[in-house]
């Protein structure tokens, strides 16, 4: 069975447009900043926003193709005909209802007659871990509980395709890495199409086979975890990962930036490139120092961020950089926010690859 959503929706000035092929088995995060679109993407496939233009459809092995929504055949599918269940962010369970009913609500409001439905939402409470809160109401539920209980929601309605909007981001840190391993362990037994939008590459990097960026309402890029790591294409991503990306035209062993900034290169082939820059191959010095890096870069410190004994240190050169050192080498040269620093990194250091 696969998923395919040819997406075009414009609301107000904003404007998405998402090309997704997803199969079953498979868990695809979608990342990207406040605002990108994420949330849209899945409410399209879900049927709460129509489509201005594209496809969506499901197939399965037979390839007996279900169209959802294509304005063009004037074709939409309502949310609830649709084979699809959602996870919302705040999990919107009901707060005049138990666990159980809630859980029920699903199969009742698809005419599963009550019994039916009530013995369905008991043998997922037990599935889920929770078959002794069956009466608890969602105020007497933990944030991790609450999730269990609306992911048992989803998926009792045995669907094709499951949506989870943020899944862990009602959940305090102390609580989000058991329920990330408890989530892992469910969407694991579940066999269709699963899609998880996040913010947090940690959660794509524990639950997701795949990833797809999304940035101002486009796909900037998307691949495996490790494809995307090695090659990002996008200031976010970069940031994401925490690394320098540097865009710009090559020409022998030069990046030239749009700004007019050379960069020293190694690289085999020329036309429009990224270069990568990790932080730990940048080196700070108080002054301009003799060295065989080929690149020295000079400009205000306008962050530092101690983690343990790293320390990442932001500066405003005519390129934006991060170096990362060692906390001895920040107290040795007692850098502060405001300091003139001067970076430098080996062309051999620097990774290059087409645009």
């Amino acid at each position: 069975m696969t998923l395919r959503a040819d997406i075009a929706v414009t609301l107000g000035a904003f404007t998405l447009g998402a090309d997704l092929t997803v199969d079953a088995g498979e868990v695809l995060a979608i990342l990207g900043p406040n605002g990108s679109g994420k949330s849209t993407v899945l409410n399209t496939i879900a049927g709460l926003t129509a489509l201005d233009r594209g496809r969506i459809t499901v197939d399965d092995a037979a390839a007996d193709v279900t169209v959802l929504d294509d304005p063009a055949a004037g074709r939409f599918v309502p949310p609830e005909r649709r084979p699809i269940a959602m996870v919302f962010q705040q999990y919107l369970l009901f707060e005049h209802m138990t666990a159980l009913d809630n859980i029920a609500f699903g199969l009742r409001a698809r005419g599963t007659p009550r019994a039916e439905a009530r013995r369905r939402a008991h043998d997922w409470l037990g599935r889920v871990g929770l078959a002794d809160h069956a009466r608890h109401r969602p105020r007497q539920l933990s944030g991790g509980q609450a999730q269990r209980v609306a992911l048992a929601r989803a998926l009792v309605t045995d669907p094709r395709v499951l949506l989870l909007d943020e899944p862990l981001a009602a959940l305090d840190v102390s609580t989000r890495h058991q329920v990330r391993r408890d989530l892992r362990t469910h969407l694991d037994g579940f066999d269709g199409v699963r899609i998880i939008v996040t913010h947090d590459p940690v959660d794509a990097y524990a639950l997701a086979e795949r990833v797809a960026i999304l940035d101002g309402g486009t796909i900037v890029q998307a691949g495996t975890i490790a494809e995307i790591t090695a090659h990002p294409r996008s200031r976010y991503v970069a940031d994401l990962i925490g690394t320098n990306l540097i865009a710009g035209t090559l020409s022998g062993d030069t990046l030239s930036t749009a700004d007019g900034v050379a960069i020293a290169v190694i690289a085999d082939f020329s036309g429009p490139a990224f270069a990568v820059i990790r932080p730990q191959s940048i080196t700070l010095a108080r002054t301009v120092s003799d060295t065989s890096a080929r690149n020295t870069l000079r400009g205000p410190i306008t962050d530092i961020d101690r983690l343990g004994d790293r320390v990442r240190v932001s500066i405003d050169a005519p390129i934006r950089l991060t170096a990362e050192i060692t906390a001895r080498a920040l107290d040795a040269m007692d850098l502060r926010p405001g300091d003139i620093v001067y970076a430098a990194v080996k062309a051999v250091d620097i990774d290059t690859y087409p645009r």
